[in-house]
Order: C-alpha cells, then sequence, then structure tokens
C-alpha cells in the first residue's frame, strides 16, 4: 500500500483546507521527509486526516458519529478529510465528511458521510459508513490495529512491547498479527474435551440406573401368562352362551309389547274411521261437481276474453284518429321546406358569378398595397441614413476641435516641466537606500525592545526564583504530611489481615461461589421430583377414569349388539311375509265368481280378514330404520372406544416416564449433594469450614430445606465479598498512599532541580541584557552614517533633499510628477495621431450624404405613383361587391343553404315517423278486429256445450252445481284425511300378525323349554359376573405383558447404552489428548505456542532491520521461556543482556527494529511502501542518530514514502524535504506552507 496524496480540511488546529500531493515535488524526489513544528502544532493531525479518511477514527479518539466529533477545528461547520492510495498497481480514493445543520460553528452535528471510489475511473464503490470501513479492509489487507501498526509506527507502544511479559507479549502479537484463533481454538478444544466428559459420566450413571428381570421371574410371568390366557377363552365361551340364553328373553318379550300395542294401534284406528265418517261423506257428495268444474272454468274465461278484446278494439280506433292527422300535417312541413332549400341554393349561384369579378380586383389591390408599403420603408430607411449621417457629421467637426485643444494643452506642459524627466532614473536608487536606512532603525528599535523585555524577563525570573523557594518548602511540608497517610493506611491494612487471612476467605469464596452456582441446579432437580410425584397423582387418578369409562361403554355396547341380532331376526320374518302375501295377491286376482279356485277347488272365494301388504311394508321400514339407529350407536361406541385405549395406553406411558424422572432425580440429587460435599472437604482439611447445613439424600423433595440451604450459601457469600472487597480497599488505599508518597518525593526533587534552573536562568538573563545593549549601540550608529550618505547623493542632483521623516511623502510627490510627465508626453503624442484620422474619416461623410439626398428624391416619386393606381383600383372593387370579405361572404352563403336542407332533412325526417306509427296502429286495429269475431264464436260454443252438460248432470241451476262444490283446498285435505285413516288400519293389523308370528317363532326355539326354567334375572347376573371375570384376567395380562415388554425393552435399551459409551469413551480419549497438549480454559496453551512461532518470525525479521540500524545488537529468544527476549551484544563479547537493562538510545534502536519488523509482519497480505514515524529521536545521541537516519536512508533507497515527525534539530538538518507546521501565538489554529493551500 502506498499513499498518494492527502487533502483536509478543519482538523484540529489545522484550520483550512490543506493538500499533500506526495507524487509532486518535493516528496517525488525525496521519499524521506520530515514533518517539524512546535508542540500542539499539528503534526500528527497529519496522521489523524489518514486514520479518518480511511477507518473513520485515529489512535486517539476511538469514535467519531453523528453525536460527536472532538477532531473538528473549533468555530468550524464541517470537517473533511481525503486519501489516495495505491494497491498493487490499482488507485483508490478513500473520504470522510462531518458538517453541522446550515454549514454553522453553532449548528447540531449531522450524520457523517463517505466515499470509497476507484480514482482510476471515478466509479463510486461504496457510500455506507460500515461497509466502506470493511471495504477499506478488503482492498487493502489491514484493518485499523494492523495499519496503525504497519505504516504509523510509535516508539512508546514498542518499547512497551519490548519490556511486555510472557502473556501480554502474546496478547500483543495476538492483537498486532491477528493469530487470535489460536486462542479461540485453544478454548474450543476446552470446551469440547469438558462437554465429552459429561456425557461420558452421564451414560456411565444412565446404565447403573437400569434394572432388568431375573431369568425365574421371566418364566414364572410367562407361565403365568398362558394359565390367564386359557381362562379367558373359557370366560369368553361361557358369555356367548350367557348373552344368546338373555338375547331370547329380551326378544320374546319384545314381540309381547308389540302384541299389546298393536292392538291397542288396530283399535284406535278403528274409532277414528267412525269418528270422520261425515267428513268422508260430504267427500262422496261432492264428486259429480268436480267432474263440472274444468269446464265452468272455460265458460268464466272465455267471457273474460271478449271483455277484454272489445275494450281494446275501441282504444285502438282513437289512436288511428290521432296518427291521421299528425301524418298529414307533417307532409304540409315537408313541401315548406322543398321550396326554402330551392331558393337558398338560387342565392349562392348569384353570388358565386359577382365573386368571380371581384376576386381578380383584390389581388391587384394586395399587389400594389404590398409595393406602396416596401417604397415607404425604403423611404424612412433612406431618411434615417440621413440624419445618422448628419449627426456624425456634426460630432466628428466637434471632436476634431476637442483634439486639437488637448494637444496643444499637452505641449504647453511638457515644455514647462522639462525637468521632470530626470527623475524615473534616481527615485529607484534613492528608494533602496531609504529602505536601508530604514532596515537599521527598524533592527535599532527592534534591540531597544529587546533590552526592555530582557529587563522584565530578568524580574520575573527573579520573582519565579522565590516562588521555586517557596514552592520547595510546601513540597517538603506535604511529603511530610504524605509519609504519614502512608503510615496510617498501611496499619489499618494490618489490622484487616489479623482479623482473617485472605487466603482462607478467598477459598471460601471459591466453594461458596461454586455452591451458588450449583444452588439452581439443585432447585431445578427438587423441582423436577416434586413435579414428576404429582403427575404420577394426576395421571392415575385420569387412568382410573378412563378406564371406568371404556368398561361402561363396553356394557352399552354388547347391548346394543343383542338389540341388533333381534331387530335383524325381525327384519328377515316381515321380508318372508311380504314376499307370501305377494304371492297370495296374485292368486286371489285370478279369480273369477262362480270358477273353481286353482287352490282348494272351492267355487265360494270369501276373503278373510288378513294383515295388508302396506301394512307389512310400513312395518319393515320401521324395523330397518330402528336397525340403522343400533347400527349407528353401535359404531359411535366402537369408535369411543378405539379412541379410549390410545389415551389410557398414553397415560401408562407417562406414569412409567414420572416414575422414571423421580429415579433420575433421586440419582442427580445424590451426585450433586456428594459434589458439593467434596468440594467443602477441602474447606476442612485447610481447617476452615463453612457454617452451612448441606441438604443430604433424604432432603429431596423438601423445597423448605433447598430453599434454606440456597438462602444460606447466598447470605455468606455476600459477607465473604464484602470482607475481601475492604481488605482490597485497605491495601489500595496502602498503595496509593505509597505511590502518592512517591511521586511527591519526585515532585520535591523536581522542585529542588527547578530552583536550580531558576538561579542559573538568572544568571545567563543578566550577561543577555548586557549584550542586547551594547548591540543596539552599534545599530543607531550605523543608521546615521547611512542617511548621511543619501542626503549628499540628493543634493548633488540639484534637488533639495528632504528630512527622514518627510521622506516617504517627498518620494510619493516626486513619483507622481516624473509619472505625469511621461502620461503627458503619451498623450500628446496619441492626440496628434487621432487627428490626422479624424480629417480622413470627415470627408469620406460628406460623400455620402451627397449620395443618400439623390436616392430619397428617386424613392418618393415611385411611391406616389403605386398610390394613385391604387385608388383606381379599390374604386372598381367597392362598385361590384362593397366592403365584404369574400371568404366570409361564401361561408356565411354555404351555412344558409346547409341549415336549410337540414331543416328539410328533418321535416322528412318526422313525416317518416309519423307515417310509420299510422301504419302500425293500423295493423293493430285490424288485429284486434279479428281477434274479438275469434272470441266471440269461442264464447258462443262454450256456452252450448255448458248448457248441454248441466242438463245431463244431478244439478239444476248453476248456483246448485256452484253449492254443491268444494274450495279445492278442502278436497284436498278431505282426500289426505280419508288415505290416512285407511294406512292406519292397514298397518296396526300388519304389525299385530308379525308379532303374533314372531311369537310362535321364538317358542318354537330348540331351546325354550330349558331356557324358560331360568328366570331372565338370573341370566343378566350371570352374564354380569362372567363379563367381570373376563375383564379381570384381561388386566392381569395386561400387567404380565407389559412387565415382559418394559424388560425386552430395557434388555434393548442398555446393549444400545453400552454402544453409546463405548463410542463415547473413544472420542474422550481422543479429545483428552488433544486437550492435553493445546487445550486449556482461557486459551493461554495454545496462544503462547502459536505466538511463540509468530516471535521467531518477528525476531528473524527484527534482525535484519537491526543489521541495518547497528550491528552491535541481535534479538534472542529465552531457551527457558517462549516469549520472553533477550538482547546479544556483540561488543561485549557476546554477552546476553535483559531488554530491561538497555538504555534509552539502545531501547530505541530495538524497539525500531520491531517497529519495522512488525510492520513486514502484519503487512503479509500488502505491500507496505508508506511509513510514519511519530516521535521517538530525542533519545539518540549524535553516533546513534545518525546510524538510525542511515537506516532510514536505506529503506528510502527500497522504494518506501517514510516522513518523520521530531522535534530534534539534528535530524532537521540531515531531513532536507520538511513539512513544516507553524502554530500562531494566542489564536489556537496553526497552518502549513502557502503551496500546501487549497484556494477556494
Amino acid at each position: 500500500m502506498k499513499i498518494l496524496s492527502l487533502e483536509f480540511e478543519n482538523l484540529n488546529s489545522l484550520k483550512g483546507r490543506w493538500k499533500l500531493d506526495f507524487t509532486q515535488s518535493p516528496f517525488a524526489e525525496n521519499g524521506l521527509f520530515a514533518i517539524t513544528g512546535p508542540t500542539g502544532a499539528g503534526k500528527t493531525t497529519i496522521l489523524d486526516a489518514i486514520c479518518l479518511a480511511l477507518f473513520h477514527r485515529t489512535p486517539r479518539l476511538k469514535s467519531i458519529a453523528k453525536g460527536t466529533n472532538e477532531l473538528m477545528t473549533r468555530g468550524t461547520g464541517e470537517c473533511f478529510a481525503e486519501i489516495e492510495f495505491e494497491v498493487k498497481g490499482k488507485t483508490y480514493r478513500s473520504n470522510f465528511h462531518h458538517k453541522r445543520a446550515r454549514g454553522k460553528h453553532d449548528g447540531a452535528l449531522q450524520t457523517p458521510t463517505c466515499e470509497f471510489a476507484d480514482a482510476d475511473s471515478d466509479a463510486v464503490l461504496e457510500t455506507q459508513l460500515t461497509k466502506k470501513i470493511k471495504m477499506v479492509e478488503t482492498v487493502t489487507g489491514l484493518d485499523f490495529s494492523r495499519f496503525t501498526k504497519s505504516i504509523m509506527l510509535s516508539q512508546g507502544e514498542f518499547a512497551a512491547f519490548l519490556n511486555a511479559n510472557a502473556n501480554d507479549r502474546a496478547e500483543l502479537l495476538e492483537e498486532l498479527t491477528g493469530t487470535e484463533v489460536y486462542s479461540l481454538i485453544s478454548e474450543r478444544i476446552y470446551d469440547h474435551f469438558k462437554s465429552s466428559e459429561e456425557s461420558l459420566n452421564h451414560l456411565k450413571a444412565k446404565a447403573e440406573g437400569v434394572s432388568l428381570l431375573s431369568e425365574e421371574q421371566i418364566q414364572e410371568l410367562t407361565k403365568e401368562h398362558g394359565h390367564l390366557e386359557s381362562e379367558q377363552k373359557r370366560l369368553a365361551e361361557q358369555l356367548t352362551e350367557w348373552n344368546a340364553h338373555l338375547g331370547w328373553w329380551k326378544d320374546v318379550g319384545k314381540a309381547e309389547q308389540v302384541i299389546t300395542a298393536s292392538k291397542h294401534d288396530l283399535k284406535t284406528a278403528q274409532e277414528s274411521l267412525v269418528e270422520n265418517q261425515p267428513s268422508l261423506d260430504r267427500l262422496a257428495n261432492s264428486e259429480p261437481a268436480e267432474k263440472l268444474r274444468p269446464l265452468h272454468k272455460d265458460l268464466k274465461r272465455c267471457g273474460q276474453d271478449v271483455v277484454t278484446t272489445q275494450a281494446n278494439l275501441e282504444s285502438s280506433t282513437k289512436r288511428l284518429a290521432e296518427r291521421d292527422v299528425e301524418k298529414n300535417t307533417a307532409q304540409q312541413s315537408v313541401n315548406n321546406h322543398i321550396k326554402l332549400v330551392e331558393v337558398a341554393k338560387q342565392e349562392q349561384q348569384d353570388q358565386e358569378k359577382i365573386i368571380e369579378q371581384v376576386r381578380p380586383l383584390d389581388n391587384q389591390i394586395a399587389m400594389l398595397k404590398d409595393k406602396q408599403v416596401a417604397g415607404s420603408k425604403t423611404v424612412d430607411t433612406l431618411n434615417q441614413q440621413q440624419v445618422e449621417k448628419s449627426q456624425l457629421q456634426v460630432s466628428l467637426n466637434q471632436t476634431v476641435e476637442s483634439i486639437k485643444q488637448q494637444e496643444k494643452i499637452a505641449a504647453q506642459y511638457l515644455a514647462a516641466n522639462q525637468a521632470d524627466s530626470l527623475l524615473e532614473k534616481y527615485l529607484g536608487q534613492w528608494q533602496i537606500k531609504v529602505t536601508q536606512v530604514r532596515d537599521l532603525e527598524r533592527q535599532h528599535t527592534e534591540l531597544l525592545n529587546s533590552v526592555q523585555a530582557s529587563q522584565r524577563t530578568l524580574a520575573t525570573q527573579q520573582a519565579a526564583l522565590q516562588a521555586a523557594k517557596d514552592s520547595k518548602l510546601a513540597q517538603d511540608k506535604a511529603l511530610t504530611e504524605l509519609v504519614s497517610a502512608e503510615n496510617q493506611a498501611k496499619q489499618r491494612w494490618d489490622a484487616l489481615q489479623q482479623q482473617a487471612n485472605e487466603h482462607t476467605l478467598s477459598a471460601q469464596k471459591e466453594v461458596l461461589e461454586l455452591w451458588s452456582r450449583n444452588t439452581n441446579t439443585l432447585a431445578d432437580i427438587n423441582r423436577g421430583f416434586i413435579q414428576a410425584t404429582q403427575r404420577i397423582t394426576s395421571k392415575s387418578v385420569e387412568l382410573q377414569t378412563n378406564t371406568q369409562r371404556s368398561d361402561k361403554l363396553t356394557k352399552e355396547r354388547e347391548v346394543l349388539v343383542e338389540r341388533y341380532q333381534n331387530n335383524k331376526t325381525s327384519l328377515e320374518r316381515l321380508t318372508r311375509l311380504i314376499d307370501q302375501e305377494g304371492e297370495l295377491a296374485k292368486y286371489r286376482a285370478a279369480l273369477k265368481p262362480d270358477s273353481e279356485c286353482p287352490l282348494c277347488g272351492s267355487t265360494e272365494h270369501t276373503v278373510e280378514h288378513s294383515q295388508g301388504i302396506a301394512d307389512l311394508v310400513a312395518q319393515k321400514e320401521r324395523e330397518e330404520q330402528e336397525l340403522a339407529v343400533i347400527q349407528k350407536d353401535g359404531t359411535e361406541h366402537r369408535r369411543q372406544l378405539d379412541s379410549l385405549v390410545p389415551i389410557i395406553n398414553g397415560l401408562n406411558d407417562e406414569i412409567q416416564r414420572a416414575q422414571a424422572d423421580i429415579e433420575q432425580a433421586k440419582v442427580n440429587w445424590a451426585n450433586l449433594v456428594a459434589k458439593l460435599a467434596q468440594s467443602n472437604a477441602t474447606l476442612l482439611a485447610q481447617n476452615c469450614p463453612l457454617n452451612i447445613y448441606l441438604p443430604n439424600v433424604e432432603g429431596l423433595g423438601n423445597s423448605d430445606v433447598v430453599q434454606s440451604f440456597v438462602d444460606a450459601c447466598e447470605q455468606q457469600l455476600n459477607n465473604t465479598i464484602v470482607l475481601l472487597r475492604n481488605m482490597a480497599d485497605a491495601k489500595n488505599a496502602y498503595l496509593d498512599a505509597e505511590k502518592q508518597r512517591a511521586a511527591t518525593a519526585m515532585i520535591v526533587e523536581k522542585a529542588q532541580s527547578n530552583l536550580e534552573l531558576a538561579e542559573q536562568r538568572l544568571a545567563d538573563l543578566s550577561t543577555q541584557t548586557n549584550t542586547l545593549s551594547d548591540q543596539a549601540a552599534k545599530c543607531a550608529q550605523a543608521k546615521e552614517s547611512e542617511w548621511q550618505g543619501l542626503r549628499e547623493n540628493i543634493i548633488q542632483t540639484s534637488i533639495e533633499a528632504p528630512e527622514l521623516a518627510h521622506i516617504d511623502a517627498w518620494f510619493a510627490q516626486k513619483l507622481e510628477a516624473s509619472n505625469t510627465w511621461l502620461t503627458t508626453k503619451q498623450q500628446h503624442d496619441g492626440l496628434y495621431k487621432q487627428l490626422i484620422s479624424q480629417h480622413a474619416e470627415l470627408k469620406a461623410l460628406d460623400d455620402k450624404l451627397e449620395a443618400l439626398a439623390k436616392d430619397i428624391t428617386v424613392a418618393n416619386e415611385e411611391v406616389e405613383s403605386l398610390s394613385k393606381d391604387l385608388a383606381a383600383v379599390t374604386e372598381s372593387r367597392t362598385q361590384l361587391f362593397g366592403t365584404q370579405d369574400i371568404q366570409i361572404a361564401t361561408n356565411i352563403m354555404k351555412q344558409k343553404v346547409i341549415d336549410t336542407v337540414s331543416a328539410h332533412d328533418a321535416a322528412q325526417a318526422a313525416f317518416n315517423r309519423c307515417e310509420l306509427d299510422h301504419r302500425t296502429e293500423q295493423t293493430k286495429h285490424t288485429g284486434y278486429s279479428d281477434e274479438l269475431v275469434t272470441k266471440q264464436t269461442a264464447l258462443t260454443e262454450v256456452t252450448l256445450l255448458w248448457t248441454q252438460t248441466l242438463a245431463t248432470s244431478p244439478f239444476t241451476t248453476e248456483d246448485e252445481f256452484e253449492s254443491a262444490l268444494l274450495d279445492e283446498s278442502v278436497t284436498v285435505q278431505l282426500q289426505s284425511l280419508k288415505k290416512t285413516l285407511e294406512e292406519a288400519m292397514v298397518s296396526a293389523q300388519a304389525r299385530l300378525n308379525s308379532a303374533n308370528a314372531n311369537l310362535v317363532e321364538l317358542k318354537g326355539h330348540d331351546k325354550a323349554e330349558v331356557w324358560q326354567q331360568l328366570p331372565q334375572q338370573e341370566v343378566e347376573q350371570a352374564v354380569t359376573d362372567c363379563s367381570n371375570a373376563q375383564q379381570s384376567h384381561a388386566t392381569q395380562i395386561g400387567a404380565v405383558s407389559a412387565n415382559l415388554e418394559t424388560d425386552r425393552q430395557n434388555r434393548s435399551n442398555q446393549q444400545d447404552l453400552f454402544k453409546q459409551i463405548e463410542v463415547q469413551q473413544l472420542e474422550f480419549d481422543d479429545i483428552s489428548r488433544l486437550n492435553s497438549l493445546i487445550g486449556s480454559r482461557n486459551g493461554d496453551k495454545f496462544r503462547k505456542f502459536a505466538q511463540g512461532l509468530t516471535l521467531e518470525n518477528l525476531v528473524y525479521l527484527a534482525n535484519k532491520q537491526l543489521q541495518r540500524l547497528h550491528g552491535r545488537y541481535e534479538l534472542k529468544r529465552k531457551a527457558d521461556d517462549g516469549l520472553e527476549l533477550q538482547v546479544l551484544d556483540t561488543w561485549q563479547g557476546d554477552v546476553m543482556r535483559d531488554t530491561k537493562t538497555l538504555s534509552g538510545g539502545e531501547s530505541f534502536l530495538v524497539s525500531l527494529a520491531l517497529a519495522l519488523a512488525l510492520s513486514d509482519l502484519v503487512s503479509h497480505k500488502t505491500s507496505i511502501d508508506s511509513l510514519f514515524l511519530d516521535e521517538g529521536f530525542g533519545t539518540l545521541d549524535s553516533d546513534t542518530l545518525d546510524i538510525a537516519l542511515n537506516a532510514l536512508d536505506n529503506l528510502n533507497a527500497s522504494g518506501k514514502m517514510i516522513g518523520v515527525i521530531s522535534h530534534v534539530e539534528a535530524l532537521k538538518e540531515r531531513v532536507p524535504v520538511q513539512l513544516k507546521v507553524t502554530k500562531h501565538s494566542g489564536l489556537g489554529v496553526s497552518e502549513m506552507e502557502k503551496q500546501y493551500k487549497v484556494v477556494a
């Protein structure tokens, strides 16, 4: 990376805008330059500007944001920094800009802006603050820390590196080289080791906590399971037999109930038929009238149609008369508009004939007017030119007279002041002499002022000497008081150490912190134990509730199964009866009166009262519906039972998991209590036990015991921390008092030194005052001698010499006289030349005026002729067409014709509409007449038919027919009632017949006689007992199966657990070996090893730099300590020296070598071609300084640009190119040389 240019504005004391271009002279010819200036002038600000432009921060200010900016110059409204640099042959530009509101110095700070761009193409690459910094790091390969260690090298920081201990040096190397990854690797390996160890211990503890069944227990449980299965099968067979017996009793009871209900329904249907007989008779009487209802409706409808058609015919006749009148009116309007159109077209033809004569006259008038206007303009132009030329002629005459007068005055002045021409030769020489005299006079004044200032300083120094004596006395007194305070602080610290041992308190604090860290774990284990116990209680109650619900649903479903079987049997019987009745109905339909029956041969066919087939079908439908309901209820019970199975299994699993959690909590509790007891045993061995009751194994589940232990740990830990803090405060107070006493002692020594220095300074000032007085006297004599020589030179030129006090006014007067004579001479020559030129111009102007007069006469005659012709043509046109415009008159006539034609078209359209309406209405009138004839004919025919039909009916008149006719809704209601009563009779009889047949079939069952001997109640009790026994056996079978399955799963899980332990043990062995090599909790082990390798590389690079700086010294690593350094001194027999024994100059040389080596080390991604060294040369003697400067010259020769900030005068002399920063006293601002100033 090579810095090409830097531009900045308003940073610290450097107010204004400045630019340093390192590619231009003088930096281009000399890569080594010095930045010089007094303390506080702003030298380091130049380096701050570089950091600000790249990283938006400086080594002295960590943050520059919207709300704070201590880098901006006071009293300004913005600051700016921009740098151009080159990386791998490509040029980039990076800047930072921060403004206040409205650009005012008191405005609020705004959000900073930035830009990172490709300087070659001006393409902006990034403008966001954070992303821009990351892009700079990516392009340069340097973050802020590496940048400030590789390009800006400060001796102070690297001296600290040189004298740091091993850990600090590792951290510094880590920070500088970015190798913190080794520390992270070490910490990660340690964490992995602890995690693997904990996982292995957890698996081993889990394996020890699993219990398995013995072989004898397994055989016994298997045998018991087989016996229970056989008994369960026997009970199932018995339960099936008892369920069949109980179902038979239920079917008999149900059949008897159906017979009783069917008899009651039949009786009710018969009674209802008798009760509604009058309504049924009324329905029978209305049947003849119902047959005539359609014909009567047609008669009424035809009469209404005739009336409606007559009304329409009368309305159409009136409208037809109106349409005749409208049509005649429209026809008359059309005829009138035809006449108007013919008149308008004739007027248009007459107008066109006149226009054909007028249009040529208009064209001739326009042409004559154009010529007349052009001729008038020509006359006006010529007249204007004549006036202008005449005015110019007068002006030229006046100018000639004025020039003649001026030329005469100038000639008179030159003749009168001929002597002033000599002043131009002598005034410059006399002014140089006066300047020399005044320089001597100013030096004399400055020397007198210096004498006075020296005398004042002498007086001040005498007062300072007295103040130094007083300060020495005060510091001695303060030192005595601080010694006393130090002794008191030491006594307080000793007293606290006697009360309690700090080592004992620290050990107790570590144990208490360990206990405090584990109190939450202890509370969590106790809480988990209590929650698991509560879960077992609640889940057991829930399991019992669901089990009872399952038993209830099972019983209800068995009842539904029994009902389903009975209904299914009844439905099959009804199906057979319906089929039988259908066959008999066919035979009955085939019987004929007085014919033999094909079945019995009888000629009399008396039909016995039997159940109708409609009743059987209705009963079958009810049975099917009831069967569907039973089937639906059974499906719902099965669904509920199926849903309860996973719930019961889940509850059993949760109870088992809760029991496992309890066992695990006991194990974890015991392990944690043992761990805490072990840590307490360490304190017992040191005879400093804790006064806290540690919970035992039986305390699990007791929240009060756990909380008491937690509170006691917290209270004693707080007390211990307070004691340790008091001891630390007392120790710090003692150390602070010791530091203050030592610092004051140094101040006393410095005060003594200041006193001696003040005495020496007073003597030096006395000598300086005397020397300045002598120099002032000599300067006064030299000034008088120079002035007298000047006066003699002026007098020799015959000019009166002025006094020195009036010499400036005299010089001004003489200079003005000389300038006036020279100006007048130049004016005289110029006026003579102008006079000749003006005479020639005046002659040419006279010739032009004469030609213009002739042209004006010719133009006026032509205009007058055109006016006469125009008047004659205009008179002819007015007689033909007046003053009308041809286009306007033509348009008006065209519009008139268009309007008359449009009016005619509108009248014709109105007539067409009237004619169409008349034809339409005439068509409607004809239609209505035809329709009336048709309707009247139909009415006559229907009336005749009605009269004939009524005469053949039971009714004499139409009124008698209408009284017998029922309302249609009443008829429908009575018909529905008749159907309902008949269906009720048939249905009741069918159910009765079916129930009798079903009862006969049940009593004819093979086991009916045996089943009748045992009452139904005893059978129900037997079914209940058998079902309970079966359920009990099922529970026992489930428990035995669960125990066997649990043992099988435990055996399988334990085999998997042993495999996991084996795999975890192998992983633990690997990570344990790796941890023993490089793992550590804080990352020190691997970090020190890795940084040792880095330090080897750094020492190698530093020794290469030392060879350039000074061949006497060589850096070495200590053999017994990986990160310690020592110096090999080749001038003292290759003796090894500790870095702390080096002098200031030696330390600087080694530190500079380390700085340059670190620059090479951290720049592994980017070549560093620019270096800045900030201070560090003040501790070198002249020889060592020469060595350091030679080394810098060598670096410069290798192509690096090097900037050095220093106060050392010898360095300033050795470095030819200097960037000087000047501080303005009392203003708080500084500036660089003018060539670096950017002017807006």
